[in-house]
């Protein structure tokens, strides 16, 4: 019991730290060649946007939205691949890898019948 109490305090601090580690990451993805650039931290808040002043003397108004969200998603996936990336190197694991075993260990997709 004492064992499992002294892996449950590890674990805790290993996601302290990562929990450290990913805030403190930043990834940044642009759209339009550049005119929109955004940059998150690891663990997914967005901390900048840039719009080249160019773009406010656009009269497109839906390119401008369409290349923040295109940069907006770009920078999230950069985001999720280093946190997957993080989590491997403080845990020892991906969790990815966790959900396809439980995935293999149930073919149904996670919906046992009852």
């Amino acid at each position: 019991m004492k064992d499992a109490f002294s892996q449950l305090g590890n674990m805790q601090e290993k996601q302290a730290e990562l929990q450290k580690r990913l805030s403190g990451i930043r990834v940044t993805a642009s759209a339009g060649a550049g005119m929109v650039e955004i940059t998150a931290t690891a663990d997914g808040s967005i901390t900048d946007l840039k719009i080249n002043p160019i773009m406010f003397n656009a009269e497109d108004a839906k390119m401008l939205e369409d290349l923040i969200i295109s940069a907006t998603n770009e920078v999230l996936r950069k985001s999720k691949d280093v946190m997957a990336h993080e989590v491997k190197n403080v845990l020892g694991f991906n969790p990815k890898d966790i959900e396809e075993m439980m995935n293999q260990m149930n073919p149904s997709g996670g919906n046992p019948s009852v």
